[in-house]
């Protein structure tokens, strides 16, 4: 599989892939593992280091690809437009049997048409979320897309009404969602005694996020450390990220901590986490949470004007309540966070009741197994 593998059989799939994201080349490097189970393959496109491990070849390296935010976009244009050419060259020059598009959707939902057009059939993992943003998107994707598998089962009957041959796979998270170590191990780790809560603050992956939320989920923490003389706040931070420019003081008697979100995720008494995948992350471990975001203004006037739902926390939406407060853009305080946090801090009845709010949605969600599901429901367009 990739650069060539395989490429003997007659029977061998050529697949062009695009993943533009991390966390999309993640879970598509485990669908093209399940599909190799199935067929001999071969798989080229856009592909990061999951990808390339599956043995994918990466004509486009991910890196190039990925933004944050409406008007991130504008500085990697070139790099998009490069992108775009590249993978329709290789598509009328190599022909693949199918297209398998991962989220990403400000590219794949452009990308998409044009390899139809090309007669390039589209498999697409992971929905789009039109429902937030622009539902009409939907109908227009029946007519490029010949199989979406979508993660939220909600969003079935949604571009299934929409003309979408669609297909509710479960959501990947629920395979292999487990904590780093045990609390016992991360304790040690914090040097935290047994029964001393802790405070997990998630301010999300990427630098910008990073840079808006760090401080805020800081000054939060320092608030609660005079509330809660015992508490023990600790940041979770991807590899290879760092906190800058923090004022002095904000990090006394907080822990920075890389390799151990979903530990920490999984063991804090209440987490502060910024939206995206790690607010499902964490209610799904059952850790009572708060949601925060904050973009620039820029992006912000964008969201207001194309958004279409009332809560942005994935959560709540997959609950269809709000399961976690949310605090966006001016709302996010310190102050607000502080006390929101306190709640839970504060009352274990309180605790109770969000832990038991939360576990609607893994319910919501169904079993494991996603990658295995999407990939027979896409065999049998390959075959």
């Amino acid at each position: 599989m990739g650069g060539g593998l395989n490429a003997g059989s007659p029977r061998v799939r050529r697949i062009l892939v695009v993943a533009g994201e991390p966390s999309g080349d993640h879970h598509a490097a485990a669908l093209v593992r399940a599909l190799a189970q199935r067929m001999p393959i071969d798989v080229r496109g856009v592909a990061g280091p999951a990808l390339l491990a599956a043995g994918a070849t990466a004509v486009v390296p991910q890196e190039r690809l990925a933004v944050i935010g409406f008007s991130g976009v504008l500085s990697r244009l070139p790099d998009l437009f490069r992108a775009r050419a590249a993978l329709l060259r290789l598509a009328r020059e190599w022909r693949p049997d199918a297209a398998l598009l991962v989220d990403y959707p400000g590219f794949n939902l452009r990308l998409g048409p044009q390899l139809a057009k090309l007669g390039v059939r589209t498999l697409y993992y992971i929905a789009p979320q039109v429902w937030a943003w622009h539902p009409q998107r939907a109908q227009q994707m029946a007519r490029w897309v010949d199989r979406l598998a979508v993660v939220f089962p909600f969003e079935e009957d949604l571009f299934r009404q929409a003309g979408v041959d669609t297909v509710f796979v479960g959501h990947p998270l629920l395979d292999g969602l487990e904590p780093e170590v045990d609390a016992a191990t991360l304790r040690s780790e914090l040097g935290a005694p047994a029964g001393a809560p802790l405070l997990g603050l998630l301010p999300g992956s990427r630098v910008g996020e990073i840079a808006r939320h760090a401080q805020p989920m800081l000054e939060a923490a320092q608030r609660l450390r005079r509330r809660f003389p015992g508490l023990h706040p600790v940041v979770a931070l991807a590899e290879g990220r760092s906190l800058e420019r923090i004022p002095e003081g904000l990090l006394e008697g907080v822990a920075v901590l890389r390799g151990r979100t979903r530990a920490i995720q999984a063991h804090a008494a209440v987490c502060a986490v910024a939206s995206g995948t790690a607010t499902l992350e964490t209610a799904l471990l059952g850790t009572p949470l708060v949601i925060v975001y904050r973009v620039g203004w820029l992006n912000a006037q964008i969201a207001r004007r194309v958004l279409t739902l009332p809560r942005i926390g994935l959560p709540n939406i997959v609950a269809g309540a709000e399961v976690a407060p949310e605090l966006l853009q001016d709302a996010f305080t310190p102050a607000a966070l502080a006390d929101r946090l306190a709640l839970v801090l504060g009352d274990p009845a309180e605790a109770a009741r969000q832990r038991a709010a939360l576990a609607v949605v893994r319910t919501r969600l169904g079993g494991g197994g996603a990658a295995e599901r999407a990939a027979a429901a896409f065999a049998e367009v390959l075959v």
